[in-house]
């Protein structure tokens, strides 16, 4: 299992309201070191320092409920940097709770922030841990292997009534297609997406995000931090014209996922450096034998031009199985990290 540990890397150069993420340091079944990583806007002729106050409480959960610890934030560095300070708080948790689609544990993050007896700032926001990484070829989740099934689901939302019980480990992904730059405006677009987020948080719905190819390289670390917040977003897609990018922002992104699309029709490709995984697009026909040489890396198989159901998932699913069993087969070690269908369409413009 992988998790993250903190970094040297901040999320200081982002625009002014975007000043604060979560980073699961390490972590096991008994304890979790929790950062807090904030950038507060200061003025240059300022010389006392900032004062924080913070605390970590919870979890709760829509579908268990435990008995809610309240934990201290206390604060690890402070430095300057640019025209703000950057603060790094830490909590350690005992007998964690880690949020997974079936139980979607979540804490409270409550902050406040004073200079010279006046305040600067307060910050209150969920957020929720979560041990995902990969092994070998597979997407690993709370120690446990989860294979990835999802549908293209535009600009829905998503809702509890929508998301009935699954299965351990079978819960259904929604796909969504954003542009990065939503994440840096203060209008109702925004506001949409952020709640739709936090309900699929509280839901444990998984998510997928794919950033538009038109998204401005200036707005992907915005974005990326703002994703993290949310333990729902397993994956995030970077376009093809983002790919240069990727090792400028992905020391933000935690414990979450980057991959990035590839035809199945062509040879497997390398990774480009900061991408996890790869998704292959089909198009009613199986990959080409060149894909029956198992790659490296996790690989996801996304069949469009089929209807957005579950039931496709599972189509899907058997497809390839029968097409591992033809001559030259794959090893029977390696297999489809997970499953996707349904039209691959950007809705929104950048």
């Amino acid at each position: 299992m992988t998790t993250q540990t903190p970094n040297s890397e901040s999320c200081h150069n982002l625009p002014q309201h975007m000043k604060f993420r979560v980073i699961l340091g390490r972590a096991d079944d008994l304890k979790a070191d929790v950062l807090f990583q904030m950038s507060v806007p200061t003025k240059a002729e300022a010389d006392s320092p900032l004062e924080f106050e913070g605390f970590l409480t919870g979890p709760r959960s829509t579908r268990a409920s435990t008995l809610p610890v309240q934990q201290n934030i206390r604060i690890h560095s402070q430095q300057v940097v640019d025209e703000g300070t950057e603060i790094l708080g830490h909590a350690m948790l005992t007998e964690p709770a880690f949020w997974t689609p079936n139980v979607p544990m979540l804490y409270l993050v409550k902050c406040r922030i004073t200079s010279s007896g006046k305040e600067v700032a307060l910050l209150s926001q969920t957020t929720g841990l979560r041990r995902l990484g990969i092994r070998n070829h597979s997407l690993w989740l709370d120690g446990h292997r989860f294979v990835l099934r999802g549908v293209t689901s535009g600009n829905k939302k998503a809702s509890a009534e929508q998301q009935p019980a699954a299965p351990e480990g079978d819960r259904t992904a929604d796909v969504l297609d954003l542009p990065a730059e939503i994440f840096s405006k203060t209008n109702s677009p925004e506001i949409e997406i952020d709640e739709n987020l936090e309900t699929a948080d509280q839901i444990g719905q998984p998510l997928i995000i794919r950033l538009h190819p038109k998204s401005q390289p200036s707005a992907i670390p915005s974005a990326i931090c703002r994703l993290t917040s949310h333990p729902s977003v397993f994956l995030t897609v970077i376009p093809d014209t983002l790919l240069p990018e990727v090792p400028k922002f992905s020391a933000y992104k935690g414990t979450m996922l980057f991959a990035t699309e590839m035809s199945a029709q062509k040879a497997p490709l390398e990774l480009p450096n900061g991408i996890d995984l790869a998704i292959v697009r089909l198009a009613q026909t199986v990959p080409d034998s060149s894909w029956k040489i198992p790659p490296p890396y996790p690989v996801i198989a996304w069949q469009t031009g089929v209807p957005s159901q579950r039931q496709e998932c599972d189509r899907l699913q058997a497809l390839l199985a029968n097409w591992r069993t033809a001559p030259k087969s794959p090893p029977s070690s390696w297999d489809w990290a997970g499953y996707l269908v349904g039209d691959a369409t950007i809705h929104h413009k950048a």
